[in-house]
């Protein structure tokens, strides 16, 4: 089995989005409504990281045997209280590859990139009800900033926050 963590490209958004897409379907059911997931998959899934590339956001994939399995976007954060810190917009490991590492391996390379930016720290954000991701980055010594909670789209989120 050949693992390889590679910035992605145009040619990548397909499998990306399929990645993408299988997580808010197969783990996000019990967070999100059926409507909220049809909106934020799909052709808007596509869409969005087609923007996202073309904008020159940091995109990282894992591919396990040339396959995408795994994805990572950051960009800068420019919002108060956290400007200037990097943001994680989003990690996801396709469902039949969860728990096999590829998540751990995919963050750590992207918080090596972002100390090579030159970034001192990392903020990100995930629903209140996604209680495995949370656990997952509180592992990896994330802290909840408790000031910065937010509600989107009817959905509750925790901001977590480390520093380099």
């Amino acid at each position: 089995m050949r693992i390889d963590i590679r910035p992605a490209q145009i040619p990548d958004v397909e499998g990306m989005s399929r990645v993408v897409d299988s997580c808010w379907r197969e783990n996000y059911r019990e967070i999100f409504t059926p409507e909220q997931i049809d909106r934020y998959t799909g052709e808007a899934r596509r869409n969005s990281f087609t923007k996202l590339l073309v904008d020159g956001k940091y995109i990282y994939i894992l591919l396990v045997d040339g396959e995408i399995s795994a994805v990572c976007t950051e960009e800068f954060c420019e919002e108060k209280p956290f400007d200037g810190c990097a943001k994680i917009l989003m990690l996801y490991v396709s469902p039949e590859n969860q728990h096999k590492g590829y998540g751990k391996k995919l963050l750590m390379y992207s918080l090596r990139e972002m100390r090579k930016k030159g970034f001192k720290s990392a903020v990100l954000e995930t629903a209140v009800g996604n209680t495995n991701a949370r656990k997952f980055y509180e592992k990896f010594g994330f802290e909840e900033q408790k000031f910065a909670a937010r509600n989107y789209d009817g959905v509750n989120y925790v901001t977590y926050k480390i520093e380099f």
